[in-house]
């Protein structure tokens, strides 16, 4: 390649560095769609209000929360997928559609791994497993024995098929040998409820969600799903200090997605931004309030968590044998 044609190269890498620059600086220019693929209430949407209102200070354009419920979440996540990949549609997503269903769901619209680009992780949330106080046990070392003398009888409540309370207990089952009834519910709401009941006997439910009950003394804790303790709930003890469980570590994440052939430029401009918002102390006391835990993570390091997390929950599905047409 003689001088001429180097420097025609060089002059074109520039051309496209400035012009991805000034496209990263410009953009939004528009209004901006977070999409929640969940109804308005639910565990993702508080979130996504919170940093939707930050982000549009810091861009200076709307940013709207667009619910998008059903398909466990595949109807919203979906749709992003399938929209212009300019930045301005974005997913806020929990654990389900990005790296649970492939595994078991046999027809998806979308492929999560093909179709979407991971920007950054939202927040981690740990479940709490938790017992109608009527039951004879109130420690994780004391429902395992239990169940041991009692197989079969304990039923645990989850929001569905396939989910990550569903797939927390069937942890709880491989790692403590023990075999518990599954009663899966259309959704958390009714989950609870039957807890609250004493209809069914156990379930994992998401701190957010759990903690005022137990606060109430309307249900009782019986260990942290994740290896962290909790800020907002200090006094429940992880899973992994039960005799049986060390290895047991699994929380709920709500991630950002973008569709994948967003630009470069923009996707890190979005997880730029994010990253600002989550450090905010008044967002970061609010997340920690509700016992989550905020995100800061690059996109190449969300990648890498995005396919760890789909080959763990692969495994347990699998264990579990779930099937779904």
């Amino acid at each position: 390649m003689n001088i001429k044609n180097i420097l025609a190269c060089l002059t074109s890498l520039l051309l496209l560095n400035i012009c991805g620059f000034s496209q990263a600086q410009s953009w939004p220019g528009r209004p901006v769609k977070i999409v929640v693929p969940y109804a308005a209430g639910g565990g993702v949407d508080p979130v996504a209000r919170l940093v939707s209102l930050k982000l549009a200070e810091i861009w200076k354009q709307p940013v709207v929360v667009e619910n998008k419920a059903g398909g466990s979440g595949t109807i919203g996540a979906n749709f992003v997928a399938k929209s212009p990949a300019d930045g301005l549609t974005i997913l806020m997503s929990a654990t389900a559609e990005v790296v649970i269903n492939q595994h078991f769901m046999q027809k998806m619209t979308y492929n999560p791994d093909v179709d979407l680009k991971p920007i950054t992780l939202l927040v981690k949330l740990p479940f709490v497993l938790v017992a109608n106080p009527s039951k004879p046990y109130s420690s994780a070392a004391e429902l395992i024995a239990y169940a041991k003398n009692n197989p079969n009888t304990v039923t645990y409540a989850s929001s569905g098929p396939g989910t990550p309370q569903h797939l927390s207990a069937v942890m709880l089952e491989e790692q403590a040998n023990i075999k518990l009834i599954h009663v899966p519910y259309k959704g958390v709401a009714p989950s609870v409820s039957d807890l609250l009941a004493g209809h069914v006997d156990i379930g994992f439910a998401g701190l957010p969600t759990a903690l005022p009950y137990i606060q109430s003394g309307a249900l009782k804790a019986l260990g942290l799903s994740s290896k962290i303790p909790s800020i907002a709930a200090p006094n429940i003890p992880p899973l992994a200090k039960t005799p049986g469980l060390q290895n047991f570590d699994l929380t709920q994440w709500f991630g950002v997605y973008v569709p994948s052939a967003t630009p470069n430029t923009i996707s890190q401009k979005i997880q730029r931004d994010i990253v600002e918002v989550l450090k905010m102390p008044d967002v970061k006391e609010a997340l920690e309030k509700q016992g989550a835990q905020p995100g800061n993570m690059t996109m190449d390091e969300f990648q890498a968590f995005s396919n760890s997390e789909s080959k763990k929950f692969g495994a347990i599905v699998k264990s579990a044998k779930i099937d779904q047409n």
